[in-house]
């Protein structure tokens, strides 16, 4: 793999990425609002606003770790149940900024900002799919096991 165009892909701004668009929900919306938001869109996560502002974020953790109890009330607010002033990415942010921030948390999702409004999501299965696209050859053609030798060729 050319160190170099990897130097250049991993410094290179978040900005110039796909974000994805994230489903918003109102701090005062019920819980299950939310979890109907993310079964719609296969989403992992729901953004919580408040005034415009984001004040959360809800996740599939979230949701097996807080609202898994018997008799819970499905109704009530989301607020209640979101992880508050979660962390951010910056657009002007880099790749590399992105891996470490969602590695260093084992986050898998993150909200990308702009002059303090939410501009999209950052997802690892984004970034290494961005990664396989700039480096088809050396991503795509690894073995299961890169230093497994064959002992005989495989196949017909």
């Amino acid at each position: 793999m050319d160190r170099s165009r990897l130097g250049r892909f991993i410094d290179q701004p978040l900005a110039r990425l796909p974000f994805e668009e994230p489903a918003l929900v109102s701090t005062s919306d019920p819980v299950s609002k939310a979890l109907d938001l993310m079964r719609e869109g296969s989403r992992s996560c729901v953004l919580a606003m408040e005034e415009g502002k984001l004040a959360g974020i809800f996740t599939e953790r979230d949701v097996l770790t807080k609202c898994m109890d018997v008799g819970y009330d499905w109704n009530q607010p989301v607020g209640s149940v979101v992880t508050r002033s979660p962390h951010t990415l910056t657009a002007s942010g880099t790749v590399a900024d992105a891996i470490a921030r969602l590695r260093q948390h084992s986050y898998r999702t993150l909200p990308v900002v702009t002059d303090g409004q939410v501009v999209g999501l950052i997802r690892l299965g984004d970034l290494l799919r961005h990664l396989a696209e700039a480096f088809p050859e050396d991503v795509l053609n690894l073995p299961p096991r890169p230093h497994q030798v064959m002992e005989k060729r495989e196949g017909g």
